[in-house]
């Protein structure tokens, strides 16, 4: 009898659109897929999503720089390791690499980014984020949005001041408490870990997706289409809702899924 657990393996999907609205301006957003092997890494998979701020090239340096210093800091670690301890230790540094550069040059003092970050170690999830990109776990029919929106709205729905709804369309919907800044001294990034069931699908998204495109409709590309093809079709949901901002996504499922979950109907956008 064989004793060792089977190997957890992963499909993945990733796309990142300039949007409609900025087309012909540089991408502020960033996404990254590191997978087992890739680039000399040793760990599990890391996806990581980065919605750059500071406008136009501050924004689209500084989420680029952003993920780099993460994946190089998680590359460069010995496995195995603690895997919160070891991403706090990476998006500090990617905090130290956007301070420095906004010292070194005074077009970028107001430079930012925000970043959502996965580790995918076998049936172990483990999450990072700094501000308000997201990451989301679809457990049949259920959407778990497992990181924590550190923004003024997410605040204030927390505390019942005002609800969901209206939390995506208050005037004050883009206000970060928390992002990586050339500007900001500390950040305190959101850690969680979560166990991952069988049938269980990872989505990671910036604002431009999930402030635009009706979650339930998130899911329902997530759970019907190929992850490389859920994505595309997601890019092109939130383009038809006037693509307002940069879009990014990246999903993941687990290979050989048995999914029994009912088809749902991906052309209905905001009627």
């Amino acid at each position: 009898m064989d004793t060792h657990p089977e190997k957890v393996r992963f499909e993945f999907g990733s796309a990142c659109d300039v949007g409609r609205k900025r087309s012909g301006e540089p991408n502020q957003d960033a996404i990254e897929v590191v997978l087992p092997g890739s680039r000399g890494n040793s760990h599990p998979p890391l996806l990581i999503v980065a919605d750059g701020l500071g406008k136009h090239v501050g924004g689209a340096i500084a989420s680029k720089m952003v993920i780099q210093a993460f994946k190089q800091e998680f590359i460069n670690a010995k496995h195995p390791a603690d895997y919160p301890t070891l991403m706090e230790r990476c998006v500090q540094k990617a905090h130290a690499a956007v301070r420095e550069q906004g010292a070194k040059d005074p077009k970028l003092t107001n430079m930012g980014s925000t970043i959502v970050a996965v580790v995918l170690d076998q049936n172990m999830l483990y999450l990072l984020n700094v501000g308000d990109s997201r990451a989301y776990i679809f457990r049949g029919k259920n959407i778990l949005q497992i990181s924590q929106d550190q923004s003024w709205v997410a605040v204030q729905v927390r505390a019942g001041v005002i609800t969901e709804l209206e939390a995506r369309t208050h005037p004050s919907r883009n206000r970060l408490n928390m992002a990586i800044t050339a500007r900001r001294p500390e950040i305190t990034p959101f850690i969680t870990k979560q166990k991952l069931e069988k049938d269980d699908i990872v989505l990671l998204c910036s604002d431009g997706l999930w402030g635009v495109i009706p979650e339930s409709l998130i899911w329902a590309a997530a759970n019907e289409l190929p992850p490389e093809v859920a994505v595309k079709k997601l890019v092109d949901l939130a383009n038809r809702s006037q693509g307002p901002d940069n879009i990014s996504v990246i999903i993941a499922r687990r290979l050989k899924s048995d999914r029994r979950t009912a088809p749902a109907d991906l052309e209905d956008t905001n009627p």
